[in-house]
């Protein structure tokens, strides 16, 4: 039986060095990967779920540090970006989708590009007006912005590949290494994360051919090395909830115990901590045009 062909779309935590194109913003390097336990792309959460269902990769476009809003290469709705999901003439038969944590993380792709970030197009962080300018609160219509860029992603990629199945998940919370409890602000920017995952069930719901990962659902953190980015531990909890998403939205997909599942344990349930903003307060660890999703009360 032929397998089926894997390509995989996401920002820093799906990036992998070697794997991911040559001259792309890559997380998983060298010191990285070292720091993680992330060594070999075996070790992905990608990778992972790729082999539990048997398949083989073709293709990963991610990029660090992207937004999804947007269209202008590297953000995600750019048909460029897009068309790296493809390789050698060949079509992938599944989408694998995890992106939107820095749209949470910025508030907007203006910030970002206000922000200089070098993640952003750099074209429009040329000629921005407000270059410089730190990010804060989300702006008005943030959450309304990144869900028509969201599913702009995925109309083009239905039509430049009908045949693909598009798997789209929701977004997770990720847990500072060592913390015995949630670490992940859900307001980051004054909007609750669980609007962007409305956002992209609701898009990923309506296209054809493609099918909503609820992984959020199930309501646990994952390791991760700076509250973000997962750990070897934290890839193996991520593709966890990736399969369990899948098996919970197709019911035609083969059940198969994966041992990352055992990872999933009542004491990485994760648990709202606050409702307030981190911009302003005195816990967060940073929330300008360097932030992380760390709310440091939360290690104390």
């Amino acid at each position: 039986m032929t397998r089926r062909l894997f390509s995989v779309y996401g920002d820093s935590i799906s990036t992998f060095e070697e794997i991911t194109p040559k001259g792309w913003s890559i997380f998983y390097t060298g010191e990285q990967r070292e720091a993680t336990g992330v060594q070999t792309p075996a070790d992905t959460w990608w990778m992972q779920v790729i082999n539990h269902f048997d398949g083989e990769l073709l293709a990963n476009a991610a990029w660090s540090g992207c937004v999804c809003e947007g269209n202008v290469f590297p953000q995600g709705a750019s048909e460029r970006r897009i068309a790296a999901l493809e390789q050698d003439g060949k079509a992938p038969d599944d989408i694998l989708i995890y992106i939107g944590i820095n749209d949470y993380g910025w508030g907007s792709a203006y910030a970002q590009i206000c922000g200089g970030s070098p993640n952003a197009p750099a074209e429009l962080v040329a000629s921005c007006p407000d270059k410089g300018n730190v990010a804060g609160l989300a702006p008005d219509r943030a959450v309304e912005k990144f869900a028509a860029s969201y599913r702009r992603m995925l109309r083009t990629m239905h039509e430049k590949w009908p045949n693909a199945h598009i798997w789209a998940a929701t977004l997770l919370p990720g847990r500072v290494k060592g913390a015995e409890k949630s670490t992940s602000p859900r307001w980051f920017r004054g909007i609750c994360v669980d609007e962007y995952n409305k956002a992209i069930h609701s898009a990923a719901a309506d296209e054809p051919n493609c099918t909503p990962v609820d992984a959020a659902a199930l309501g646990f953190d994952y390791e991760a090395i700076d509250g973000t980015h997962p750990t070897k531990r934290g890839m193996k909890q991520l593709a966890a909830m990736y399969i369990r998403g899948m098996e919970a939205a197709d019911e035609a997909l083969p059940r198969t115990p994966y041992e990352g599942s055992e990872l999933l344990t009542d004491d990485m349930r994760t648990i709202e901590f606050c409702t307030k903003p981190c911009v302003g307060c005195e816990f967060a660890k940073g929330t300008g045009n360097n932030w992380w999703h760390v709310c440091e009360k939360q290690l104390q």
